[in-house]
């Protein structure tokens, strides 16, 4: 039963402790996770958990450590027919990716006001490469209006052991440990901006800085859902991986990513010792990137375009080759214009989502589809048309 449209605390308690095992097994055979803290959630005890992002399975490792459930915040692209439902009912919190939520932001307040907890990822987006994405400086004020008691949390290693890029997963450190616990009555004290640079600076970690090495014989596969551009000859959509290189079919380029998350290449033209070098000159290409009206920027194939909307069943509108220009979309015959397109994201590795007038959709390609590069190529018209920020992947350094 739900009070306030939040699921009842008793039957929670209930599944939490039913699925707590298994989630603790599950993480630590599949992924061989460990984490180092454990917090005791005391009775009439409301915790908001911040955490960075490292992994599809983040909730899983995090819950765990807790002595009662905590209610994540998720994407609504997960919230889908039967799936969907069952998340709601269990109190898993929808947001939509990308854009403000007014409605998520009353859903949190509602439960933590109603003796629950809740765990949130401010970030809102998994990492590609090692940096923090942009979080919201409107953050801390919404915290001190909580008064819930704030565990920051990090997770080590995740970006070694799944990375967002990866066909299968790697084997090495993978840890999680409570950095910090702040009660109301010591935040509430601080300046908005003070308590802002504790949080973000509290839930920033770089594994690459870490030495830790992580094992697999397929260590550079699928870079190419990330890479779209060759550093050398400058061409787009003509990178290709295999075991640990990722290489240009295009000039010959041919690049090792080793255990330690570096790069290494006997090419005196390359550059990058990280993935977050690569991913920033791609987001200079995209801000330099001169294309004329029609031309067709990116292109891929085999593609399918589907309606979705929350609980219900995705509805497949159209499927085939996907193209781009600097101003649209095309698939199956649809056409969608950017200056029509309100949110634009990348769920998973290969769903690219987006908002055009009162619809939400999905187009999902193959092993290898890239949807970044139409993300930041829809975010480059959109912020030079109408001044739009998309913070998750915007192009500004």
């Amino acid at each position: 039963m739900k009070k306030n449209g939040i699921p009842s605390r008793r039957s929670n308690l209930l599944l939490f402790f039913l699925l707590k095992p298994l989630m603790f097994l599950f993480t630590r055979v599949f992924l061989g996770y460990r984490c180092r803290d454990r917090y005791r959630i005391k009775k009439g005890e409301s915790v908001i958990l911040l955490s960075n992002h490292q992994t599809d399975y983040d909730p899983f490792c995090i819950l765990p450590c807790f002595s009662r459930p905590l209610y994540p915040v998720a994407t609504d692209n997960i919230f889908s027919g039967a799936l969907g439902r069952f998340l709601a009912r269990i109190g898993v919190i929808p947001k939509k990716k990308g854009a403000a939520d007014t409605q998520t932001t009353l859903r949190i307040l509602r439960t933590l006001r109603n003796g629950a907890s809740v765990m949130l990822f401010p970030e809102g987006n998994r990492y590609y490469a090692e940096f923090r994405y942009y979080i919201a400086p409107t953050l801390a004020r919404f915290i001190k209006t909580t008064k819930a008691t704030v565990v920051l949390f990090n997770l080590h290693g995740g970006s070694g052991v799944s990375p967002r890029f990866k066909h299968r997963n790697r084997r090495g450190k993978f840890y999680g440990e409570i950095k910090r616990v702040l009660r109301y009555d010591e935040y509430s004290l601080l300046e908005d901006g003070e308590l802002y640079r504790i949080i973000t600076d509290g839930i920033s970690v770089f594994d690459s800085d870490s030495g830790e090495r992580y094992r697999s014989g397929a260590r550079a596969e699928y870079l190419e859902r990330m890479l779209f551009v060759c550093p050398k000859c400058k061409k787009t959509e003509t990178l290709a991986s295999s075991g640990d290189r990722v290489f240009c079919l295009n000039c010959g380029l041919s690049v090792i990513y080793r255990e330690d998350l570096h790069f290494e290449s006997d090419d005196p033209e390359f550059g990058f010792s990280r993935l977050i070098d690569w991913w920033s000159f791609q987001k200079k290409y995209m801000r330099e990137l001169a294309a004329e009206p029609g031309e067709t920027v990116f292109g891929d194939g085999a593609v399918r375009l589907f309606r979705t909307e929350r609980f219900k069943k995705k509805v497949l509108l159209a499927e085939g080759e996907l193209t781009a220009d600097c101003s649209s979309l095309c698939i199956g015959g649809k056409r969608f214009g950017f200056d029509g397109i309100t949110a634009v994201s990348v769920v998973s590795g290969r769903n690219l989502t987006f908002s055009c007038g009162d619809a939400d959709y999905m187009i999902r390609g193959g092993e290898r589809f890239n949807p970044l590069k139409y993300v930041f190529l829809i975010n480059r018209h959109n912020a030079g048309s109408r001044g739009w920020e998309d913070r998750y992947f915007n192009l500004e350094d």
